[in-house]
């Protein structure tokens, strides 16, 4: 299997791969959540464009322009881009909705109490295992969740009413369903609580390695590729051995915004 890249390596896969577009090469995925290859390493990604647009499947490659999470949110295709540059009232919300994600990111998807030596079993990437009743499998897929709602709500600012945020496992009575299901929900009180308290009025991000592997073309355009939130995920060795693949740098390319 192969490893997640350490600090330097992901550098050197940047550079060489022109410091803004990359090429990624699918691996497996649910169409919520999967693995990425780029330059030889795997990585995580979560769907954060739930139009309908593809992800790579194995055998299947695109390239994509890498964005901080602040950059890319706005502009995952040029429908997407068009309503937010002709809208100020969604621009003026994107730096409301970021924060509040970034905040679920930390708090649901605690990278270092999820992926400690044996968490994950080798071959961990293989999608037939991401219905699993497991605690990293149900942060992935209920944060990711979380993300997806939030893409629809173009101008929400108020937080604390979160009734127009649909739990995909209602209903599901599988283990993992339940299990997921309970997370969601708890992720929407602890927001709307949170909110209620002006929390994100100062909240600042504490693990800020994510970027968006962007594809901006028409929705319809068959190079749209679904965009993706990119996280690096340790996945231990069969040994036990821990892999720490660490981003540090995920504001490092800005792209212009095309402005109305």
């Amino acid at each position: 299997m192969k490893r997640v890249a350490l600090f330097f390596a992901f550098i050197f896969s940047f550079a060489s791969s022109g410091w803004g577009q990359t090429g990624y090469n699918g691996v497996d995925n649910d169409g919520f959540i999967g693995v990425y290859e780029v330059n030889d390493q795997y990585y995580w990604w979560l769907c954060v464009e739930p139009e309908g647009t593809p992800a790579a499947n194995f055998g299947n490659s695109f390239l994509a322009d890498d964005l901080s999470f602040s950059d890319g949110w706005d502009q995952q295709n040029t429908e997407r881009q068009a309503a937010y540059s002709g809208n100020p009232t969604a621009q003026a919300a994107l730096a409301k909705q970021i924060t509040v994600m970034q905040y679920v990111l930390d708090e649901y998807l605690p990278i270092a109490t999820l992926t400690t030596p044996g968490a994950l079993l080798e071959g961990s990437e293989n999608a037939d295992h991401y219905g699993n009743n497991e605690a990293f499998y149900n942060s992935m897929f209920a944060v990711q969740h979380f993300l997806a709602e939030t893409y629809g709500k173009t101008t929400k600012v108020d937080f604390t009413d979160l009734s127009d945020y649909i739990d995909r496992w209602s209903g599901d009575l599988s283990a993992a369903g339940i299990a997921r299901s309970d997370l969601f929900q708890d992720i929407l009180a602890d927001v709307a609580a949170q909110d209620g308290l002006n929390f994100f009025d100062t909240y600042t991000a504490t693990f800020d390695d994510y970027y968006i592997a962007n594809t901006l073309f028409p929705l319809g355009d068959p190079d749209n590729w679904q965009d993706a939130l990119i996280i690096a995920v340790p996945v231990p060795e069969p040994s036990g051995a821990m892999l720490i693949g660490c981003f540090g740098f995920a504001v490092m390319v800005r792209r212009w915004r095309k402005l109305a």
